[in-house]
């Protein structure tokens, strides 16, 4: 039978029910900043009762500030936002914050905060700080390993000179991993406003050409003229597509008349937000005529480490899959039926 009518209003008393159900901690906090609501695994973490929290300025919780701050910014952005804090039990815990804003209609009427603490009373692996401090300890050794082994490489001779080389060599290929490990463990901060794709397909299509063997493959172009800007960090779009083209070079690298495809269109499908909204999408497709990508390696393509190349470091989609996802858009790689692979990434359109 089909259905006719407005789903019915969902009770206030079971609205509530339902948030106190929420084994992570959920706060709910009014348009004026102040606590509305603490479930029961708030104020275990908080270390308050819903009395006594309920009424008082979000900032008057225990590490109350920071969550504020937060609140603040999804209230304004009208997107959600996210952030790791110390715990207001333990400040050696970090806990994973998302405030998301609530709408009533066309308003605002405040944030729903839902603070994941670790289970099993486990800590947070910190990986950003974790490889700052591994990166740390390894550059400096490093940097002089490389410059000795340089000046060494200029003065010696015969087979000593070679060996200084291949040091020299390898040094700076560590200091590369060094440098991807930092990429993938920072957050992406990104810089946004409107970016015009095509133009930045441009750029990397001036940039390929620097690469070995990029001078036998021809590059088709099959964009939308009428596509508007994207909403996105243009350096960061541009480390994406040209991460993806790189792997696409790579894979014709050793096929006869080598083709690489660049393609944008209108995504066919939105993807939601955490604030329940809908947008747009660009798609932007680089898509080559190679072998593909072996079966057992796709469910992989994102794993840190996870390569097929004999000189690779498996970081370049994991990094670009970070990006993409701060963007709020998704990224996805596939075999073509008609051979070769497809890489497509989809970002927000930029709306006025």
């Amino acid at each position: 039978m089909p259905r006719t009518g407005k789903a019915p209003q969902l009770p206030a008393a079971l609205a509530r029910a339902a948030v106190d159900s929420v084994a992570d901690a959920v706060v709910v906090i009014g348009a004026d900043g102040g606590v509305v609501h603490l479930n029961p695994a708030a104020e275990e973490l908080f270390g308050r009762s819903r009395e006594r929290a309920v009424g008082l300025p979000a900032r008057a919780l225990p590490g109350g500030a920071q969550l504020d701050v937060l609140s603040e910014r999804a209230r304004r952005s009208q997107e959600s936002r996210w952030a790791d804090f110390p715990s207001p039990q333990d400040s050696g815990v970090a806990i994973t914050v998302e405030a998301s804003p609530m709408f009533d209609g066309p308003t605002i009427a405040g944030t729903v905060v839902v603070l994941r603490v670790p289970r099993g009373g486990e800590r947070a692996l910190n990986f950003e700080a974790l490889a700052a401090g591994l990166a740390h300890e390894i550059k400096n050794p490093l940097a002089g390993l490389q410059g000795s082994a340089e000046l060494l490489a200029r003065e010696a001779e015969g087979s000593a000179r070679a060996y200084a080389q291949v040091i020299a060599r390898e040094a700076r290929r560590v200091d590369g991993l060094v440098r991807e490990l930092l990429d993938l463990a920072r957050p992406a901060a990104l810089q946004t406003g409107p970016v015009d794709i095509h133009r930045v397909l441009g750029d990397v299509r001036a940039l390929a050409r620097g690469f070995p063997g990029a001078e036998r493959v021809t590059f088709l172009e099959r964009y939308d003229p009428s596509l508007p800007p994207v909403l996105g960090d243009d350096e960061k779009l541009t480390q994406v597509i040209l991460n993806l083209v790189r792997n696409a070079l790579d894979a014709v690298a050793d096929r006869p008349g080598p083709t690489i495809t660049l393609e944008t269109s209108v995504a066919t499908f939105r993807l939601r937000a955490p604030s329940g909204r809908t947008r747009p999408l660009a798609r932007i497709s680089v898509q080559d005529d190679g072998p593909g990508i072996p079966e057992a390696m796709l469910a992989r393509l994102f794993t840190p480490f996870s390569t097929s190349k004999p000189h690779g470091t498996g970081l370049g989609l994991a990094i670009s899959r970070r990006i993409v996802d701060a963007h709020g858009g998704r990224i996805e790689v596939r075999n073509r039926a008609g051979g070769g692979a497809e890489a497509n990434v989809y970002v927000p359109l930029e709306v006025s």
